[in-house]
Formats: structure tokens, C-alpha cells, sequence
């Protein structure tokens, strides 16, 4: 009796343990409210990390400009369901371009992408570019 308590003791703290392994959580940038904040012709790109942080991919534009681009995915509660979630729900893509001329910021455009426009932009298949 004492051995099947100690074993539906175990089996209840592994299915808690189990369970809350899904509620951890990086932390989160909140693209959409905070492209706000930047301010064109005024900000440099130290301002830009202290806000947004490394950007997902640098890239150069066709006039030589320096180009940034940061998202992050907004998943749907099916989607994030464990094993079986990526057949289910959806996931939206909040993208941000930011443009710089030298050191300033020239421009920012903020895009909510579906899945499919997402995957037609390439980034997903590039991997992440940090630092400076």
C-alpha cells in the first residue's frame, strides 16, 4: 500500500512537472507597439538594440543601405499544444524592417504576416544574425 502511494506520488509529480515545462517562457518583444517608439532621422543604431535588441537578420539594400529586420511569432493556444500542435491553430508573424543611412535610423515599416507570406519572405529559412 505505502509503494503504490510513493508511485502515484511520483507519477502526479512528473505530470506536473510535465505540464509546467509548457508554461516556460522567453521573454518577449512586443513588435507592433514598439516600432512606435522609433524615430526616424534621430535615433542611431544603439538606440535600436536598447529597444528591440539584436535583430533576427542584417541585411544590405539595394543602395547600400544598412537594413535590420526583427519578428517574432504570435502561435494560436492549439498551436502550441505539445506534440501534436504544429497540425493544428495558426501562427501570425509580426515583422519589422528598420532602415539605416550610416548610423541613423532613415526608416521602420511594420508588417502582420500570415504563415504562408511569412514563408514567401525567406527569413524563416536564414538563421538568426546577433550581435554587432
Amino acid at each position: 500500500m505505502r509503494r503504490r502511494r510513493h508511485l502515484l506520488l511520483l507519477a502526479g509529480c512528473l505530470t506536473g512537472l510535465l505540464l509546467l515545462s509548457g508554461c516556460h517562457r522567453q521573454p518577449v518583444r512586443h513588435l507592433s507597439s514598439d516600432v512606435c517608439l522609433l524615430l526616424p532621422g534621430q535615433m542611431t543604431k544603439k538606440d535600436v538594440v536598447a529597444y528591440f535588441g539584436d535583430p533576427n537578420q542584417r541585411r544590405t539594400g539595394d543602395g547600400g543601405e544598412e537594413v535590420w529586420v526583427y519578428y517574432e511569432v504570435k502561435k494560436s493556444p492549439l498551436r502550441k499544444t505539445p506534440y501534436i500542435g504544429s497540425r493544428l491553430g495558426y501562427e501570425e508573424y509580426d515583422v519589422v524592417t528598420i532602415t539605416f543611412a550610416g548610423d541613423r535610423l532613415q526608416a521602420c515599416v511594420y508588417r502582420s504576416l500570415e504563415e504562408d507570406e511569412f514563408a514567401k519572405t525567406g527569413l524563416a529559412d536564414q538563421p538568426r544574425q546577433g550581435g554587432q
